[in-house]
């Protein structure tokens, strides 16, 4: 039986980017992937005539040729090829108005409101149009933007490593670094003058981090906002999915091996760490350095008896909570997007303005807060002539299904899909229900079942202040259970998202592949 360099556990983004790292700097390389096919999130699936793209709403750190993103800068070293679809734009905020009003207005869509805000990509744009809907607000946005620039090049500087001139060139960042990191989104705000209402929109991007304004770093959230405002975001043409293929192909084309429908069943230890694995509880498989790509909780409760898992482990697993939950509506519709009457590709519909009211609303179904994409906006083919693509997604917190009974399910799944379709249907003020030809409903515990994750969250655990970027990314070592086993994935100090999930990858085969080298 061939002995490894390297197993990868789990072919999700994160192991992906770990397998191909590992395999183009030529390690021995072995990934295992219990599903059928590779990607976890980053998949398709096919309902009658529809292709559907899973959970990818819009990726960003792509950039342009001239001036890559983060995300093509890890898929251009490592060779794989992906044709990216551009969207010029971020988001569109509809907050409907609610009885008792009395800063309204009725929009395009004939609707009554409180915001309906249609934001470009650029600095100068986005803070344009920023100061357009709420006066005053230009100037304090723009000083957040240029401090995410200033937070970016400290970013820079200190990743160059060992180099010492880096850190030299990072020191007149520090003090904003540290400000920023210091303080929750909110505070940053009010500290920049930036009036509520903006903040409002300005924070919308809250929900892919799942965690509101309150309890996020005002430096994480410039981070992402800035990749999103900067250079816009993209999507493969071939969906998610196409990502996930190509490195495939780069792990198989540098003698990487792959093998699908292969769960790891147990990690095998041996003085005290491991060396190797139980491949659907029958095949033992051997290696040197070991790189996972779930959820530390379910590597704990699944692949290790309880006397071998470092006391740490279970503490840090204890502390933390687990992420938001999402449900998604699939909708293959019998129309073209422009006879539905849709205008553009991502909008979030949320019941309040404010991230930590939307946050509240969402801690149960039925909250209001849904976000339309129509993949044909990016996409024009994705569908057959004279159709297209819709996905509604709503987020909650915490076991939301503990109260549904297993006869009650289906009952209870339509009823959710159909509340979601009603509140787009009323923020856009358009028909969907009568055209819709296929439909597919994904609710925590269908996620659940194919990520074999916590409540069926696809980030991993909450960011909170003591929790996220800085402090994860401190601690990332200490974070480790071996020292010849690592975790990636959305439980690491990223979170979640595409873009971090590769990074988590590719940061870990790094180190493990500089372990390699040195022996230890």
């Amino acid at each position: 039986m061939k002995n490894y360099d390297v197993i990868v556990i789990g072919a999700g983004n994160g192991g992906l980017a770990a397998a191909a790292t590992c395999a183009k700097a030529g390690a021995s390389t072995l990934l295992l992937e219990r599903h059928n096919i590779p990607g976890g999130s980053a998949s398709s699936f096919v309902r009658g005539r529809f292709e559907f793209e899973p959970s990818l709403h819009e990726l960003c750190g792509i950039g342009t040729k001239e001036e890559p993103g983060d995300v093509e800068k890890i898929f251009n070293r490592l060779n794989a090829h992906v044709d990216w679809l551009k969207d010029n734009s971020t988001f569109r905020l509809i907050v409907p108005a609610k009885p008792g009003d009395t800063d309204t207005f009725i929009n395009e869509n004939g609707v009554e409101v409180t915001v309906d805000a249609r934001m470009p990509i650029g600095f100068e744009a986005f803070s344009r149009k920023l100061d357009e809907i709420v006066p005053g607000s230009y100037e304090s946005a723009m000083k957040a933007f240029g401090l995410s620039e200033r937070m970016n090049k400290a970013f820079e500087y200190l990743g160059e490593g060992d180099n010492p001139a880096g850190i030299v060139k990072a020191i007149p960042y520090v003090p904003d670094f540290m400000r920023m990191t210091s303080h929750t989104l909110n505070e940053g705000l009010d500290a920049l003058g930036m009036p509520k209402k903006a903040q409002g929109i300005f924070s919308t991007y809250w929900s892919y981090m799942g965690s509101p304004g309150s309890r996020f770093d005002f430096l994480y959230y410039m981070t992402v906002l800035n990749a999103y405002v900067k250079r816009g975001t993209g999507i493969p043409h071939l969906r998610s999915h196409e990502m996930s293929l190509a490195l495939d192909e780069v792990i198989r084309q540098n003698g990487g091996d792959i093998w699908y429908n292969s769960e790891v069943t147990k990690v095998i230890m041996k003085n005290g760490k491991p060396a190797g694995v139980v491949i659907n509880g029958e095949k033992e498989v051997y290696g040197k350095r070991f790189i996972c790509n779930c959820m530390p909780n379910v590597a704990w409760s699944d692949l290790f008896e309880k006397a071998e898992i470092p006391e740490n482990q279970l503490r840090m697993a204890n502390s933390r909570e687990v992420a938001v939950s999402l449900t998604t509506v699939y909708l293959g519709m019998n129309r073209t997007k422009e006879q539905l009457g849709i205008t553009d590709y991502s909008v979030f519909i949320a019941p309040a303005l404010q991230s930590d009211d939307q946050y509240t609303a969402c801690q149960d179904f039925g909250s209001g807060y849904c976000i339309i994409n129509c993949l044909n906006e990016i996409i024009p083919d994705c569908t057959p002539p004279g159709t297209s693509q819709l996905f509604l997604t709503t987020m909650t917190f915490g076991d939301v299904m503990k109260d549904v009974r297993p006869q009650d399910y289906k009952k209870f799944k339509n009823k959710v899909a159909a509340d979601m379709i009603e509140t787009c249907e009323k923020a856009l003020n358009m028909s969907i229900k009568p055209y819709i030809e296929e439909i597919e409903v994904a609710l925590p515990p269908t996620f659940a079942r194919y990520l074999n994750t916590p409540l069926g969250t696809p980030y991993g655990y909450r960011l909170d202040m003591w929790d996220s970027l800085i402090p994860r990314t401190l601690s990332y070592g200490k974070d480790q259970p071996f020292e010849n086993f690592l975790f990636c994935g959305a439980s690491q100090e990223r979170g979640d998202g595409y873009g971090c999930a590769y990074y988590t990858g590719e940061k870990a085969a790094k180190l493990t592949l500089k372990a390699l080298k040195e022996g230890k």
